[in-house]
């Protein structure tokens, strides 16, 4: 988890085999699909793609408020 001033990143990578390309796709129902749903539900982007060295990544990036 990273955060800096204007957003909170969350990060999650595995060195697996990585997800086929219709994983990766926005679709609904659950799993992959329902994250995304949750993460747009608090202003936040969700990004899903597998990993040049292997494996795939998951990014969750939430906007954080200005404080005055």
């Amino acid at each position: 988890m990273t955060c800096r001033v204007t957003e909170v990143e969350i990060l999650v990578t595995d060195d697996g085999t990585g997800m086929a390309p219709r994983t990766i796709e926005p679709g609904p129902g659950h799993g992959l699909a329902g994250m995304r749903e949750r993460v747009a539900a608090y202003g936040g982007d969700l990004t899903i793609d597998n990993r040049p060295e292997g494996g795939c990544r998951v990014r969750a990036t939430f906007p954080l408020a200005a404080t005055p």
